[in-house]
């Protein structure tokens, strides 16, 4: 493998183990690919159709699965309208990834383009550690498979069947045989494929970014934050809970900082703003603390790694930061006081000011003293004729700070292209004036409750402005091309005041000290289901948390099961009630999409049974995932004895919130669910709507579970263990533990020796895994497989990263 990277041709020593390994991963993708299209119950014309053009396009360019994997890994899998768990879209992107790789290794391996060392190597430490993470995995997969269940549809049915072994493990597997044509990549062509690859986790933190903006749009709306809902993007597997979302987020944020650090063009660097900007959007709207927490441990890691960087050209830069801390600083305090002022509209216009301030300070530190106090004397006179302005006119505020703000503006901008500042005097005079119409904003927005804060909020600019008249060596030296960075650090600031500031997130602050005792407690009671000699050293078995859970434990308060009944032509599906109530919605719902134009009325048809006295409840309701909205529904009372009986129902509510039109249209749902601790089987389960139209299919579920989805929306307990390394513990044993902190802990020690920390991308792998890490002190993560791939192919990276020769 080393010797690829100095040889263009390659020699048949060189190049036989990837050609075989390629030719056996094709053959094997191929086969999986086949199976996966069996049973695919979506459009197969259309999936063949895309999967087809993506093989071509990997097959012709090998390197674009470096930036189409991460883009598409977010928002490709769509099991809430398929109803599969166990096979997903994204094993299939994964599987055309690997046909195209393989096909292309054994026929024609893409040339080496890179001259010198590579940044990758093949090293005894990264083999290692991840050669335990294998043993592992096989000894609690194999584990966690037996007894083998009968292959039906039925052992498809939620996550208590044996087949959950291979759904948790694929993530391994898949990352296992992905990983050395990844290797092999970045050996071939060096700096270039990794700058595709964070090219890649970059858009695809934008993907997942803009799936999670779709989501607040439809629902509860682009600036409501004080409504309890929490965001889950297209990670369906956030159905039963979960931290997807957060552990994606997290993973790939560090990414985008460093595409904006490296963009060049103007275009490049607007774009990775605006990726920052509605990530961090996404970030924040989570509403998790373990997020706010993730990122704060993220960037301070970067800090700290650039710290430790040895003096160089940069030297001065460094000695700067202060300065640059220092306006920053004073940035996110005022934004907290002009947001209690005058809200979104006074932050932005306080954000405005800031960014103007950061212009102008070239001016402001040659100027001297009787300059400034003439130009501030003029700059009050101004805003004195702004406040006329706002007194006349109903929006005049809002007029006075644009014409300033744009005056302001243009004069710097055109300066600093000239490279001839405009005279201080000058500058001193229209920051005064924006500065009073920013205070004006505030005051016009919060109806003059809050005059104080905003003008303490102006006073900190102000401030830190004066700091950089009189300072002997400038605090910061204004670049245009750096505008972009304080706009991003304003924008992750002032998403961070509005979503902490909001009433939602102060409430779940307040409650931090008795959730973290309630998950301690669900640690220990889940690490107490380990027992004997060989669960303790291998675990119970990948996958088996779920119905360990629900029979290990004497009264865990599952929110009921699902369970496919009967052969093929006699089958129907058995709804379980929950072990005891514990709040509202802790209840197992069987959902199934309908299209989003339906309209009322709605009516019901089905057959179900009971052996005892149940209510059985339907619902349509507006709801993408977790929390529904506008419920129209019935209920139907069964009388026990174990004979079906046939029902119609009308769904009863008003229709006006389900029908309220909205952009983007909300999405709707058939919820089925139990009310009592018994059963009910259900079957031919039909539903129409005003015009007649029916809106399920596979009602008669012969087909098994296809179109049929469930979730619980509150009550996510027996599904997780709710801590990455307790969840290990469980299903992989003190082996499968000692063997993921040894990787972490192996990865942490390498990207921060040197001179492995001096690659560029060392910090970002760092700052990465820290990040999902961190999630994971509160969820299990490893159970979702989207995500333990790319963990793993995180982790890999930084295993094997090494600084290149200059």
């Amino acid at each position: 493998m080393a010797s690829a990277a100095h040889s263009h041709s390659g020699t048949p020593h060189s190049t036989i183990g990837p050609r075989l390994y390629g030719s056996l991963v094709a053959l094997l993708a191929l086969a999986g690919l086949a199976g996966w299209f069996v049973v695919y119950p979506l459009d197969r014309w259309l999936a063949a159709a895309l999967l087809a053009t993506y093989v071509a396009l990997v097959v012709f360019r090998p390197a674009s699965c470096l930036l189409m994997l991460p883009i598409l890994w977010p928002v490709v899998d769509l099991a809430p309208w398929s109803g599969h768990i166990y096979l997903n879209e994204s094993d299939a992107l994964v599987l055309a990834t690997l046909l195209a790789l393989g096909l292309r290794e054994s026929v024609a391996p893409p040339p080496v383009t890179l001259t010198g060392r590579a940044p990758v190597r093949l090293n005894l430490g990264a083999v290692s550690v991840f050669g335990l993470l294998a043993v592992s995995v096989a000894v609690s997969g194999a584990r966690g498979l037996s007894p083998l269940p009968v292959l039906d549809a039925a052992a498809l049915v939620g996550y208590g069947s044996t087949l959950n072994a291979l759904r948790v493990g694929k993530g391994f597997v898949l990352a296992f045989a992905l990983i050395p044509f990844i290797h092999l990549a970045i050996r071939r062509d060096g700096e270039i494929a990794l700058g595709r690859l964070v090219a890649g986790f970059t858009f695809g933190f934008a993907t997942c970014a803009v799936a999670a903006l779709w989501e607040r749009l439809s629902f509860p709306g682009f600036t409501n934050f004080a409504t309890d809902y929490r965001s889950t993007a297209l990670f369906w597997e956030m159905h039963v809970g979960g931290a997807a979302l957060d552990a994606w987020l997290c993973l790939s944020f560090p990414f985008s900082l460093l595409y904006l650090r490296m963009a060049r063009s103007p275009l490049a660097r607007v774009t990775g703003l605006v990726v920052i900007a509605i990530g961090s959007y996404a970030l924040f709207t989570t509403f998790s603390r373990i997020v706010y927490a993730a990122v704060l441990a993220s960037g301070a890691l970067i800090g700290l790694v650039a710290m430790l960087q040895p003096a160089g050209p940069a030297a001065q830069a460094r000695e700067r930061s202060g300065g640059v801390a220092l306006l920053a600083g004073g940035a996110l305090a005022g934004c907290l006081l002009s947001f209690q002022a005058g809200g979104y509209r006074g932050m932005a216009a306080y954000a405005g000011l800031v960014m103007l301030a950061y212009l102008g300070g070239a001016s402001l530190h040659g100027g001297r003293g009787a300059q400034l106090l003439i130009g501030g004397v003029a700059g009050m006179a101004l805003a004195g004729l702004g406040l006329l302005v706002a007194l006349w006119l109903p929006k005049g505020p809002y007029l006075a700070y644009a014409v300033s703000a744009g005056l302001t503006g243009l004069m710097l901008i055109n300066g600093l292209r000239r490279q001839a500042p405009p005279a201080p005097a000058l500058v001193a005079a229209l920051l005064v004036w924006t500065a009073a119409s920013a205070v004006l904003v505030s005051v016009h927005w919060g109806e003059g409750k809050h005059v104080p804060e905003a003008l303490l909020a102006v006073g900190l600019v102000v401030a830190v402005m004066l700091t950089q008249s009189v300072s002997p060596r400038p605090l910061w030296v204004p670049r245009l091309h750096r505008l972009h960075l304080v706009g991003g650090v304003l924008a992750l600031g002032g998403m961070a005041i509005a979503t902490l500031g909001s009433d939602y997130m102060g409430s779940r602050l307040a409650t931090t000290g008795d959730d973290l005792h309630s998950r301690t407690a669900h640690f220990t009671q889940s690490a107490g289901m380990v027992q004997g000699p060989g669960a303790v050293l291998f675990g119970l078995g990948l996958g088996r948390y779920p119905d360990s859970y629900f029979w290990k434990l004497p009264d865990p308060g599952v929110p009921g099961f699902l369970a496919l009944q009967g052969g093929v032509g006699e089958r129907s599906m058995r709804i379980g009630g929950e072990r005891h109530t514990l709040g509202y919605g802790e209840v197992l719902r069987l959902t199934q999409r309908i299209p989003t134009d339906a309209m009322a009325p709605f009516h019901f048809r089905l057959r179900a049974r009971s052996d005892v006295d149940m209510t059985l409840h339907l619902a349509l309701c507006r709801k993408h995932l977790l929390y529904p909205e506008d419920c129209l529904g019935s209920a139907a009372n069964l009388k026990g004895g174990g004979a079906w009986q046939d029902i119609e129902l009308k769904a009863q509510g008003s229709a006006e919130g389900f029908s309220r039109p909205g952009w983007p249209r909300r999405p709707a749902s058939l919820a089925l669910y139990v009310d009592g601790h018994g059963q009910v089987d259900v079957d031919d389960v039909q539903a129409f709507d005003g015009q007649l139209r029916p809106l399920l299919r596979n009602g008669d579920f012969e087909r098994g579970v296809d179109f049929w989805f469930f979730s619980s929306d509150r009550d996510h307990l027996p599904w997780h263990a709710k801590n990455v390394f307790v969840h290990t513990y469980v299903e992989q044993g003190v082996s499968g533990l000692a063997a993921l902190l040894l990787a972490l802990l192996t990865a942490v020690v390498h990207l921060l020796r040197l001179p492995t920390r001096l690659h560029p991308l060392a910090p970002i792998l760092l700052a990465a895994l820290v990040g999902v890490a961190t999630v994971g002190l509160v969820d299990s993560l490893l159970d979702m497989p989207r995500i333990t791939l790319m963990i793993m192919l995180v982790l890999w990276l930084a295993l094997s990263l090494r600084q290149p020769q200059r």
